[in-house]
């Protein structure tokens, strides 16, 4: 077991050069850093995950004197690495908002409001249930398991000790914007498209009956078309959530590889 009480200057400068990205990535990660979780949670866990990870990454080719002397640049280089690599992990919940925000305008549910965990606002009511049946894959998958191999990896790919930092996969993480909104509507294409088509035909159908209020009568029908094509597609919304983990991650070792 490693002996923590006999640790040299270098040493406990490196150790804590670990714990700030490691605090880093869990205060800006997708799972770790919701809103429901207190900060001494987080604060506890990093240290505890950073104490684990200190005897693996001391064995690597570390240039004590480099960290005494550059220990300024070498903190600010392991925040920004870490709160990449948090922002990064965001990507799944950040879709799964987004559907969940998009769904609710198109059926007609987008006045209530309720408290969403995951982001820490409020949100709609489907909104929520999105969040929730995502937390829920998330979590069967093991994708927290994904988190913490995730950050462990990231201290062989991008080593503490090096002041090195390739900003080209910063600028690539602009386009995740992009992937995500072309998800997310992938995702919600078929209660869109539903609504689309309802809309035409009461629309029509108020053209053809004037005595008909289109306004009130098309609002419980379509909730009721909506809902049910959200129940329907559950299971190909479950596949399209895993897909999207799995995108998350494959998208976040790309970037440790090569920042």
């Amino acid at each position: 077991m490693f002996n923590y009480t006999a640790l040299t200057e270098a040493q406990i400068l490196l150790f804590a050069l670990i714990l700030l990205r490691m605090l880093a990535f869990i205060m800006s990660s997708a799972f770790f850093g919701a809103t429901a979780i207190n900060a001494p949670v987080k604060i506890l866990l990093s240290v505890v995950l950073s104490m684990l990870i200190f005897p693996v990454v001391r064995i690597g080719n570390v240039n004590y004197l480099a960290i005494s002397s550059d220990i300024i640049g070498l903190a600010i280089r392991e925040l920004i690495v870490g709160l990449a690599l948090g922002f990064l992990t965001r990507l799944f919940f950040f879709v799964v908002t987004m559907v969940g925000d998009l769904v609710s305008m198109s059926v007609g549910l987008s006045a209530s409001q309720m408290y969403n965990p995951m982001m820490g606002t409020s949100g709609n009511v489907l909104d929520t249930f999105y969040s929730t049946l995502g937390t829920l894959i998330f979590l069967s998958i093991n994708g927290h398991h994904m988190l913490i191999n995730a950050i462990v990896k990231s201290y062989e790919l991008v080593p503490v000790s090096s002041l090195q930092l390739n900003i080209g996969p910063f600028a690539e993480m602009a386009l995740f914007g992009q992937m995500a909104l072309v998800l997310t509507i992938k995702m919600c294409a078929p209660v869109i498209v539903t609504i689309l088509l309802v809309n035409l035909a009461f629309g029509i159908l108020g053209r053809a009956v004037p005595q008909i209020n289109v306004l009130v009568t098309s609002m419980p029908v379509t909730i009721m078309l909506g809902m049910t094509v959200v129940f329907i597609c559950l299971p190909l919304l479950t596949m399209e959530m895993t897909g999207l983990i799995e995108i998350t991650s494959s998208k976040l070792f790309d970037v440790m590889k090569h920042l």
